[in-house]
């Protein structure tokens, strides 16, 4: 059997046999994700010597073809490694809890149709396989906490839809320019106006998948009822790598996205209102899963910017970011489900000083933080910086919009780590609350795929030109990408040891002796409870909720304002009452006009027929006299 089809029908097979052999649910379920994984491997090592391909057959004239090239052979090894990694991570996190059987089933169905998608050779396999992943997004997003089913169908209507909108373009581009290859020989210029509308709707069904604003709101929601391993996979196999990349097709093989600056301007626009926009929500968020999904929706900016430039080094740097992003992002969600588990809450609140108890998962965390807030010399400094670059680049073709692009870019660095820098002091580090005093460290399968997400995020960042540069996005990509300016990260990263070290080494010879603890006193009473003294990390940034405007769009934000889900139902029923009371009314007159034309026709028949001879024989007279008006005319 062809290799292709193994990597569709092995996660099938062992979803299925773990769903119905619940005991063995387990191994059948991690020994399908590791085949997945070495086919993989292979599929990706076949693709770095050129495209594969593999026809199944035709229908509807309509050829069904698989074919993996450098960019879907580069994903396909990242989402099953993820899926393998989180699979792992959910052998103890999911154990006894509601839904575990359903969670380990849609979590290799879904990695099924994710091959699917990555290894479709045009657009119809590839929205077969992508509208069953809106299927296995609802079944993963059902089972939770209180309230997971409104979740569920919160994600299915948004995603849905998008769906549905590419689905439009997709049609739309396939009558007006013939059958339109995932990977045509030369790409499709948007200067027709059914080029750019076809362009805009598929690229609507990528951004909602990959969570951009405004098609974003389910995973902030999502966040609130779903476990940390659903929220780890989401972005490891759904929606970050499945939607950048067909993004990253859309805009670079199947069309030119440099040949039209005013659909550039509007990818930048979304990308940087998105990157600004969530890291604002997630500055004032209490909640450690709420937090982090909005971070990864503001992470999905840069992404979106970095294509959206059109210059070879953003479109490289974007889609280097969606690698960095989902390992930093998975190794967060995980990180935070071991915290979760232990101390039975994600509310920031009721966490703290779990540093000392926590280590391994502690600096995981720290690891994955400092990435996904560009420090460097950590992988998401230097995807950030080739996004830099390419909107820098903007200046030579006379956008003068490449300031503002820029700026939003930039503060949203700074914001996602004073953002981090909260939510790390308030997971780790100041005063652990008495309920969480018997925390401890997670165990091997649990711990180990953080630890090895936080590797790749040290490995990624000094060795980023070496290994993930050169070896995975460059080949990726039918570009010269060159990028500009001058980083050192060997360099930088001694430079950074050094003054951790020499930091070190001040705290324990300084702060760390001279450490000691005292009574809290408040108003000259002494408090007696420790709990009611311990500082937490969530009034770390309230004076930005009192900022001009910025506090009321906040709260209109927290309240669902600029959630476009709530537009969509809020509309229906507004129409739905609009359409009962019109309804309403135009029965009612229908009735009253029925009825009164019933009673003029009574009245005209009570007239006709009122009992008198002499009136019905001048009625045969004139029936008579008509009857032989017609004889005589004919």
């Amino acid at each position: 059997m062809h290799t292709f089809l193994l990597m569709l029908l092995v996660p099938l097979a062992a979803g299925i046999l773990g769903y119905v052999v619940t005991r063995l649910r387990n191994e059948f379920s991690f020994i399908g994700a590791v085949v997945a994984l070495y086919y993989a491997v292979r599929v990706f090592i076949q693709s770095r010597h050129g495209t594969v391909a593999y026809e199944l057959g035709q229908v509807a004239g309509v050829p069904v073809a698989l074919r993996v090239d450098a960019l879907s052979g580069f994903v396909l090894l990242c989402v099953a490694a993820f899926a393998v990694l989180v699979l792992l991570f959910s052998l103890r996190y999911m154990r006894g809890r509601d839904g575990a059987r359903g969670f380990f089933f849609f979590v290799l169905l879904g990695l099924a149709c994710s091959n699917g998608v990555l290894l479709s050779a045009n657009l119809l396999v590839m929205l077969f396989f992508w509208g069953v992943l809106l299927i296995v997004l609802y079944g993963l997003l059902l089972p939770g906490r209180p309230g997971s089913e409104k979740v569920a169908a919160k994600a299915l209507v948004i995603v849905g839809l998008s769906d549905f909108a590419m689905l439009l373009g997709i049609v739309l581009v396939a009558v007006q320019f013939g059958w339109i290859d995932m990977a045509p020989s030369a790409p499709m210029p948007l200067r027709e106006p059914a080029a750019i509308i076809g362009f805009l709707l598929i690229a609507a069904g990528a951004l909602a998948k990959a969570g951009s604003m405004p098609l974003h709101s389910w995973i902030p929601s999502a966040a609130e009822t779903a476990p940390a391993a659903v929220m780890a996979y989401i972005p490891a196999s759904l929606d970050k790598l499945l939607g950048i990349y067909l993004l990253t097709r859309l805009s670079v093989d199947i069309f030119d996205i440099s040949s039209n600056v005013a659909v550039r301007n509007v990818l930048m626009t979304v990308g940087a209102l998105t990157i600004l926009c969530a890291v604002m929500m997630a500055l004032v968020q209490k909640r450690v899963m709420k937090l982090l999904a909005f971070h990864s929706v503001s992470q999905v900016g840069y992404m979106v910017l970095g294509i959206g430039t059109g210059i070879p080094v953003g479109i490289a740097g974007g889609l280097f970011h969606m690698l960095n992003n989902t390992i930093y992002k998975t190794g967060l969600f995980l990180s935070a489900g071991s915290v979760e588990m232990w101390g039975k809450t994600d509310e920031i609140d009721e966490l703290g000083g779990l540093a000392g108890r926590m280590p391994v998962t502690f600096v995981s965390f720290l690891v994955a933080a400092l990435a996904i807030a560009g420090v460097p010399p950590l992988n998401g400094f230097v995807s950030k910086w080739m996004v830099y670059q390419g909107v820098v680049e903007l200046a030579k073709e006379g956008n003068k919009l490449y300031p503002l692009f820029l700026i939003a870019a930039m503060l949203g660095s700074v914001l996602t780590l004073a953002s981090f820098l909260k939510l790390i002091h308030s997971m780790f580090l100041g005063q652990r609350p008495a309920a969480l005093a018997r925390t401890r460290e997670a165990g091997f399968a649990m711990w180990l795929p953080p630890v090895v997400l936080a590797f790749a995020c040290i490995l990624f960042g000094v060795f980023a030109y070496e290994i993930p540069l050169r070896g995975l996005i460059y080949p990726s990509l039918p570009l010269l990408v060159e990028p500009v300016g001058i980083w050192q990260p060997v360099l930088t990263t001694l430079l950074v040891l050094a003054s951790l070290g020499i930091g070190a080494l001040v705290y324990l010879f300084g702060t760390a002796r001279r450490t000691t603890a005292t009574r809290t006193f408040v108003g000259g009473e002494m408090i007696a409870d420790d709990e009611e003294s311990r500082v937490t990390g969530t009034a770390f940034y309230t004076p930005v909720k009192h900022l001009p405007i910025l506090d009321e769009l906040l709260k209109y934000g927290e309240r669902g304002a600029f959630d476009i889900y709530n537009w969509l139902t809020g509309s229906l029923r507004a129409l739905g009452l609009i359409s009962r009371h019109v309804v309403d009314r135009v029965l009612t007159a229908l009735f009253e006009f029925t009825g009164s034309m019933v009673r003029l026709a009574g009245r005209g028949l009570s007239f006709v027929q009122n009992g008198s001879l002499p009136l019905y024989v001048g009625w045969v007279f004139i029936g008579a006299t008509i009857f032989l008006l017609i004889l005589a005319l004919k």
